[in-house]
């Protein structure tokens, strides 16, 4: 049976591989003559390097080379970025003359077999003249502190200023000022999977199996990195184990592998440990945030000032660079609020920690903390009701599509809808006299509420715009019907854990009425001769849902332009049904796609199909969450955590939920549990899951999703896609909800147990006075 499939729980068609242990990951794969590469990896933050020497592991049995900067001979990875607020920075491969971080490689070793590298590795001597190491980025920017790179003459690697209104007029005469710095904590993605590449040689370039979310990056950098053509390297990319923005970078190790088995000429794997994973791969969320408010005493916004400090490591990620987060967030701050009068100054600062890149929501999680808070604050100080503050402050659904004070156009939605929702969904209204009894009890209970607006699906006229020039902003499908009359698509939109391989065929099934079964995704593989973005920012159903809705749509129009040839009738009185297209009211005058394909000429049934998105997409919600504080022990315990999203049209429900769920889980985590520490030395203190802690099941609440509906015109797909924005509320609604039980304000993540017990056990005090002065 045929249907219409998109907004339907179709169960997830590539979990049956994932749970019987069928799917093919990096490291599953194998390969004649395999090697195995191991990382030699910098103990100290910051010196330079006088010396390596290599002789005691070259000389270990099974060691196949030790590769150094001079032995691989390549240039630096510089990402593309064209834009004055950046400054150009380079960053080595393996380290040449310095080393800025723990965690940099300055050598590659090669062997026989995984464990013998990994002896080896340990036998290599780095001599080193030690220097001061930068590591507060609060006062890395003055004139004592060290510099990362010397050549560039200062610490601050992106700087960015805009004001829009007259901010200071709006503070002169404001009834209410109001200063408060916000912190968000260092975090890291942390998939299931590390990062793994497989680099086998071929007669003229390389092919590489990698876990990537951005083949054709990957293969970009290493055809310009390794002077081969575009054509002569080859990037698949099987099983992923996960993302979450982690995956979108090209990082120095895949090109010195790519390198390495080109110069070996024998096939090299690497795969990444879970130590390295924390402190090598990249970190994100970094972020100092001070902030003046200027409102009405009817709680309405006035002015936001912004002083801005993002703590983006030792360099720049490729191709994003070093403004990645703090070109995003100044931009997200207004939120979903009619605020026209804004200043911001937003600085990236070089400190000798793991470089900062991409993670789930790129800036705008910290946005979200930002106005949130702002928000609360507000309505302590002048005596209002969250809720209500929220709502005489909220851009209305009749001023959409709106163009915000930074120049963001949110395409439609209703704010107000979304936040009703989830205060009806919660019981907001009875709160407050739940949390008296309670209280009375000597439990502390507190409700906070956090809403959001986000941009995903970006085109290549919004990186151009940010000198972001190594993001193509489009992605590719090819779409064919096979001798069989089954639909096979093939995109650029690699799978990592999402469920796109569902999705797409549900898409390509509605166009072209065949049975679910009958669609096959390819995995992706730039020798299939697309071209395309990949997958990050909430793109994959709407950039590339469009392009597979385009494709089919074409391929349709094919199949009736022929079948109205061969049975003799007009276009307008067939139908397609289940692969069988028909006269309409003579089902016996038929042809199959099989048939149709079978007459063609090849290549009649194939068609590409690219979509750069003219229009970024703008997903909202709100979301409110009910915690506990243990008064003895100062734990926090979220009892209810309900969301209200608009994502546009959920393509599938449950997959969509999924997503939610996992997202929420991660914002969750930054609010009371994961920070990637570092000692004033510049020592990370937190390279273990013993130390750096994520949330488990045991943790984490059972999750209400409550979807608000509002069309989407300008998506072809109707999406506005659901991958990221979970992760954006999350701390806010945590960081108000403690600040409402504990009638203190939490302004920094996460929140430490030690913070909470104090302020519980004075909360508890305050509340045992005030119940003795009421009986007296």
């Amino acid at each position: 049976m045929t249907g219409t499939y998109v907004g339907t729980s179709v169960p997830r068609r590539e979990d049956r591989a994932l749970i019987r242990g069928r799917a093919e990951f990096v490291d599953d794969i194998t390969r004649t003559g395999l090697l195995h590469a191991r990382f030699v990896r910098s103990q100290i933050p910051h010196g330079r390097i006088t010396g390596i020497d290599v002789s005691a592991a070259t000389g270990l049995d099974g060691v196949v080379a030790v590769l150094t900067a001079a032995d691989l001979g390549l240039a630096d990875l510089l990402p593309p970025v064209k834009n004055s607020q950046t400054q150009p920075l380079a960053r080595p491969l393996l380290a040449r003359d310095r080393v800025r971080f723990v965690g940099e490689p300055y050598a590659l070793v090669v062997a026989e077999d995984p464990y013998i590298a990994e002896d080896a590795a340990g036998l290599i001597a780095l001599n080193l003249e030690m220097m001061a190491v930068a590591v507060d980025p609060l006062t890395a920017t003055d004139e004592s502190a060290p510099l990362l790179h010397e050549d560039l003459g200062t610490n601050v690697l992106y700087e960015n200023a805009m004001e829009f209104g007259d901010v200071d007029a709006a503070f002169a005469d404001a009834p209410v000022v109001l200063t408060r710095r916000i912190r968000s904590p260092r975090q890291t993605a942390l998939p299931m999977e590390p990062r793994g590449i497989l680099a086998e040689p071929t007669a003229h370039g390389v092919h590489v199996h990698s876990s990537t979310q951005v083949p054709h990056m990957l293969r970009d950098a290493i055809a310009h990195l390794l002077k081969l053509a575009n054509d002569d390297v080859l990037v698949s990319v099987p099983s992923v184990g996960g993302g979450f923005g982690l995956k979108a970078h090209i990082y120095p190790e895949e090109i010195a592998v790519a390198a390495a088995a080109r110069t070996l000429g024998r096939p090299v794997k690497w795969i990444e440990d879970r130590s390295d994973n924390l402190t090598s791969s990249c970190h994100a969320r970094d972020q100092v945030i001070d902030v003046r408010i200027a409102a009405d005493t009817d709680g309405r916004l006035r002015a936001l000032d912004i002083d801005l400090i993002c703590d983006v490591g030792a360099y720049g990620v490729y191709a994003h660079g070093a403004g990645i987060e703090a070109s995003a967030t100044p931009g997200m701050i207004p939120g979903p609020y009619d605020l026209r009068t804004y200043r911001y100054r937003t600085r990236a600062i070089a400190t000798n920690k793991c470089p900062a890149g991409a993670y789930r929501g790129v800036g705008l999680p910290v946005a979200t903390l930002v106005h949130e808070r702002v928000m609360d604050v507000i309505a302590g100080a002048v005596g209002l009701d969250p809720a209500t503050v929220r709502r005489r402050n909220f851009i209305t659904a009749a001023k959409m599509p709106y163009r915000s004070v930074t120049g963001h156009r949110y395409d439609s939605g209703d704010y107000g809808k979304a936040l009703d929702t989830v205060l009806r969904a919660v019981d907001y209204d009875d709160f407050a006299t739940e949390q008296q009894r309670a209280r009375r009890q000597g439990r502390l209970l507190g409700m906070g509420i956090s809403c959001f607006v986000e941009y995903t699906a970006a085109g290549s006229a919004v990186f151009n715009k940010r000198g972001m020039m190594g993001l193509k902003g489009f992605d590719e499908v090819r779409a064919v019907i096979d001798d069989d009359g089954g639909v096979v698509l093939h995109t650029t939109l690699p799978a990592c854990g999402q469920g796109v391989e569902t999705s797409f065929a549900q898409f390509a099934a509605d166009q072209l009425k065949v049975k679910i079964e009958d669609v096959t995704i390819a995995q992706v593989d730039t020798g299939d001769g697309l071209d395309g973005n990949g997958t990050f920012g909430s793109r994959s159903a709407t950039a590339g849902g469009a392009a597979i809705i385009a494709g089919c749509r074409r391929l349709r129009q094919r199949l009736l332009d022929d079948a109205s040839e061969l049975l003799e009738v007009a276009v307008a009185d067939l139908t397609i049904e289940g692969g069988v297209i028909s006269v309409a009211g003579v089902p016996d005058s038929n042809v199959t796609f099989q048939g149709l394909v079978r007459r063609s000429a090849p290549g009649r049934y194939t068609v590409d199909e690219r979509y750069d998105p003219p229009h970024t997409m703008y997903p909202y919600g709100a979301h409110a969450c009910v915690v506990s504080v243990d008064p003895g022990t100062g734990r926090v315990e979220i009892l209810r955590y309900v969301v209200a999203d608009d994502n546009g049209v959920l393509v599938n429900p449950m997959i969509a939920a999924g997503q939610i769920r996992g997202a929420v889980a991660q914002g969750l985590a930054g609010a009371l549990y994961e920070s990637m520490v570092y000692g004033d030395d510049g020592q990370p203190l937190t390279t273990s899951l013993m130390d750096y802690l994520v949330p488990t099941a045991s943790e984490l609440p059972r999750f209400e999703i409550n979807h608000v509906a509002v069309p989407v015109p300008e998506s072809p797909s109707g999406t506005k896609g659901v991958g990221e924005s979970g992760t954006l509320p999350p701390a806010a609604a945590v960081a108000n909800a403690i600040g409402n039980a504990l009638g203190v304000e939490c302004n920094e993540l996460p929140v430490l147990p030690s913070w909470a017990f104090e302020a519980a056990r004075s909360r508890l005090r305050e509340s045992a006075a005030n119940q003795a002065k009421d009986q007296t």
